[in-house]
């Protein structure tokens, strides 16, 4: 899928960029520019940011089943 940087480890995953970046190539008409530009990339440290990217990439996958 081409995630803007490389996953190497399950680390990597915890910022909840990498998924919502996938989420995107899978269908950028649901997960489009708008709902991508929701996900902060600088959640590096701080566990906060990381738990808000992944609570949004949740939602929206959990919509996207109930609607698609």
């Amino acid at each position: 899928f081409a995630p803007p940087s490389p996953c190497a480890s399950p680390q990597d995953l915890a910022s909840g960029v990498a998924l919502a970046h996938v989420l995107h190539s899978i269908d950028a008409s649901w997960f489009n520019e708008t709902w991508l530009g929701r996900i902060r990339d600088d959640a590096e440290d701080n566990w906060r940011l990381k738990v808000s990217n992944l609570r949004k990439v949740l939602q929206g996958v959990l919509e996207y089943w109930q609607d698609v």
